[in-house]
């Protein structure tokens, strides 16, 4: 064998346990965390960085289980769930337990619990919506009102709510999407500024923003009938591969000290206030 042959012999041996290695290394990454800019659940950047509450529960998990070794991905939420659906070793934190558009994942014990979605607006117009359709507002003749412009993130799904808004808002004159990473918190601006007048999303957006964006905003929060004595199981979810129930086995027997964490609880009093549902 020639000297060049030996070289090239070589370099394709070194090609091969190098690419091994690295599958395996990935492969044995017992948490990848797949985590999107979302605040207040993940915030990338600003004051409150790496302070949401899902930063936080990543951040217990991380000191609760030492002994494993933990990956952070920052990817678009599209991305993480596209990934999760195909198989790839991913675990997403802070889902809604058990979704519909996400059944086939695997999933942890409840972790935290919040209220539902409600309606986002302003002082004037939640006095309007009010006197016409109650308190809490029944959405199902809200979503008839065409003299309300409405307005949501492009990517967002409302659960109940959505054959709603299917049926009378959406492809309707008064209503928009809104694109981009900071959608959520262009639309209260928008609302605020008079442009559209109402959005549903949770109370911890509109106080992110109070916080973040506009202390004074002026915003208010109604909640709507058909979520009557709803409540919220946050959990984390992982890929439905042998992986994905590796690793929910593995945060299952550290929930109650995930409950326990005064970080993980102090942040979830931060940003879901106090008055949050709690666990017995």
């Amino acid at each position: 064998m020639t000297f060049n042959k030996q070289l090239v012999a070589l370099y394709t041996t070194l090609s091969v346990v190098v690419l091994f290695s690295s599958s395996s290394l990935a492969e044995h990454e017992d948490i990848i965390w797949g985590v999107n800019s979302s605040p207040p659940f993940h915030i990338f950047d600003g004051k409150y960085e790496e302070q949401g509450f899902c930063d936080a529960l990543v951040s217990s998990f991380q000191r609760q289980l030492p002994e494993l070794s933990h990956k952070v991905r920052k990817l678009p939420s599209r991305r993480i769930t596209m990934l999760m659906k195909k198989n790839k070793n991913l675990c997403f934190p802070c889902l809604i337990k058990g979704a519909s558009y996400n059944s086939e994942f695997n999933y942890t014990e409840t972790t935290h619990r919040y209220q539902p979605h409600g309606i986002i607006t302003r002082a004037d117009t939640a006095a309007r919506i009010i006197g016409k359709y109650g308190q809490p507002v029944e959405f199902s003749s809200l979503v008839q009102d065409s003299t309300l412009r409405f307005a949501q993130p492009a990517e967002r799904r409302y659960g109940r709510l959505q054959p709603l808004l299917e049926e009378h808002l959406i492809d309707s004159d008064n209503f928009s999407f809104i694109n981009g990473d900071n959608a959520h918190i262009n639309l209260l601006t928008m609302i605020v500024n008079e442009r559209i007048d109402y959005t549903i999303d949770y109370e911890m957006i509109m106080t992110y923003y109070n916080e973040t964006e506009f202390k004074n905003s002026g915003l208010v929060f109604l909640p709507i009938k058909e979520y009557e004595g709803v409540i919220i199981e946050g959990a984390v979810g992982c890929s439905n591969n042998e992986w994905g129930r590796k690793a929910v086995r593995h945060l299952n027997e550290v929930i109650n000290e995930l409950k326990a964490d005064p970080d993980f609880q102090q942040s979830l009093d931060q940003w879901l206030g106090t008055s949050r549902p709690i666990f017995d």
